[in-house]
């Protein structure tokens, strides 16, 4: 199987007052890259009655704002996040098991940041996992 995600955003909000109430600026979109793609590839085959399954996926974003005023401490730079996944599901496919790693190059990346320097003296930042592996296991109950 062979997946592939392609995203081309351009987006604009208009007349941004900024905090000293006089200038007004244009800013993209808040957390909206210009740019963002996914891609997937398994394979899967028999083997010992059942399925196994060898997955990788890869995803992409461009640079861009997490508000709208867009101070420099809220842009954050492109990255690229990899998973991959190796599973064994029963031929029945009422019970299957999964070894999985997210983040596997340990990109550093935030989901979220909030400048509040000029009147909490702070800017909070919040980051991605880093790499992240386990073991998953799934049973059906009822008929599959």
């Amino acid at each position: 199987t062979l997946q592939l995600g392609v995203s081309l955003l351009s987006s604009n909000v208009e007349d941004i007052v900024l905090p000293d109430t006089v200038t007004e600026v244009d800013h993209d979109l808040p957390q909206a890259p210009d740019f963002s793609g996914n891609a997937l590839a398994r394979y899967e085959f028999g083997l010992a009655g059942g399925t196994v399954g060898i997955q990788g996926d890869v995803l992409y974003s461009s640079e861009f704002c997490f508000t709208v005023l867009c101070a420099p401490v809220e842009q954050e730079d492109a990255y690229t996040v990899a998973n991959a996944r190796l599973s064994y599901d029963s031929s029945s496919g009422r019970w299957g098991v999964a070894a999985f790693v997210d983040n596997l190059f340990e990109e550093k990346y935030r989901v979220y940041a909030l400048d509040s320097s000029l009147s909490a003296g702070v800017v909070a930042g919040v980051y991605a996992r880093p790499r992240w592996y386990g073991l998953s296991a799934t049973y059906r109950f009822g008929s599959p």
